[in-house]
């Protein structure tokens, strides 16, 4: 291996303790966006030669976890973009569910799923982040606030808006 892309060795050991306790993570979040195995490998794969580099070159990770996902997210955008459909339909064809409890449940329940899934389109990307991590991923609000640099208490009430927000929009197009 060429001595530039070499990272110092407690940066080596750091990459290696990521890859450990974050590979499989990472590509279960790449994978349930996806919906496509060799495509999420891929993607995951990528993610770690990113992180890689990024050691290699002598950078230090405040908040590792913070970074693969953010490398993660934009690795999955790059390939959204290359096939020119940036959308959630995979997702929401593969079942996801971007709700939480009572009217959102009961829809998706009685089969309308196509009306959720236009509303969680409507939503911009960051909250569409939001959502997959908390519902999707089923990761803790207070660690999804820490990737998101915000208290707990500030994303427990942007979710619970987002929520709302999908609510409202559904409410206003059904006339539930």
């Amino acid at each position: 291996m060429n001595p530039q892309t070499q990272p110092p060795r407690d940066q080596e050991k750091l990459f290696f303790e990521l890859f450990e306790a974050y590979n499989d993570r990472i590509f279960r979040f790449v994978y349930f966006q996806l919906k496509e195995r060799e495509q999420a490998l891929d993607i995951t794969q990528e993610v770690f030669i990113r992180t890689w580099q990024y050691l290699a070159q002598g950078n230090e990770l405040e908040n590792p976890e913070a970074f693969l996902y953010r490398s993660a997210r934009n690795a999955i955008i790059d390939f959204y973009k290359k096939k020119k459909s940036l959308s959630l339909d995979i997702l929401i064809e593969s079942g996801f569910e971007p709700g939480e409890a009572d009217e959102l449940e009961l829809h998706l329940k009685n089969g309308d799923l196509q009306a959720v899934a236009d509303l969680v389109r409507a939503l911009d990307a960051k909250e569409q982040h939001i959502i997959l991590l908390r519902f999707a991923e089923e990761r803790p609000i207070e660690e999804i606030a820490e990737q998101f640099g915000k208290s707990t208490n500030a994303m427990t009430v942007h979710i619970h808006r987002i929520i709302q927000k999908l609510k409202h929009a559904y409410e206003t197009k059904h006339g539930t």
